[in-house]
């Protein structure tokens, strides 16, 4: 399976270690991974961007267009970040935002009714790290599982399937012991 891997990591966070991890369980599985990393990823959108989001080409800058054509080549999306604020990092928001727009992420019918447009995407998971634990992310409606994990699946093959994995920070051999069990599966 092709699986396009979203690294939201601070190339100096110790916690990077997890993006590595899954890139070899990845690899061990026979998976290509394509690793995208939005470390210098523009997470803003642009005037022209906006207005172009309704018009029949909204993809026009060229980190997007490269995201989106390397979005429409993967069988699966795997998000890799730490949980700030917790929601996913801003530069993933911002991706999310500029990259996943009418024609990429969805598609109007005939009706005028919405489609999923990620057909191609039968796997999608998120690995992060996180600070809290499970009660106080439950209690704060952990934003970042509900983007990665639940509402992109909406716009995905209509059998995709989700995994989501939390370790907290700093990762340690534990956490990374579940990383690797959960994408063992894939």
């Amino acid at each position: 399976m092709r699986v396009l891997l979203l690294d939201g990591y601070d190339p100096a966070d110790s916690d990077r270690r997890t993006v590595d991890e899954a890139v070899e369980e990845l690899h061990a599985g026979h998976h290509e991974v394509d690793l995208l990393r939005l470390h210098n990823f523009n997470p803003v959108m642009s005037t022209a961007e906006r207005v172009a989001y309704h018009s029949d080409q909204p993809v026009i800058s060229d980190d997007v267009r490269d995201s989106a054509d390397r979005l429409e080549l993967a069988e699966a999306l795997l998000f890799c970040y730490p949980t700030l604020v917790f929601n996913v990092p801003a530069t993933m928001k911002g991706w999310l935002e500029r990259v996943l727009v009418p024609g990429v992420a969805f598609v109007f019918d005939d009706k005028h009714r919405v489609r999923p447009g990620m057909q191609n995407i039968r796997r999608i998971g998120a690995i992060t790290t996180s600070p809290h634990d499970l009660l106080r992310r439950l209690r704060c409606r952990d934003a970042g599982k509900r983007t990665t994990a639940r509402t992109l699946r909406l716009s995905a093959h209509k059998r995709c399937r989700t995994t989501f994995v939390s370790v907290p920070t700093p990762a340690d051999n534990e956490g990374i012991a579940k990383i690797r069990k959960a994408l063992s599966r894939w």
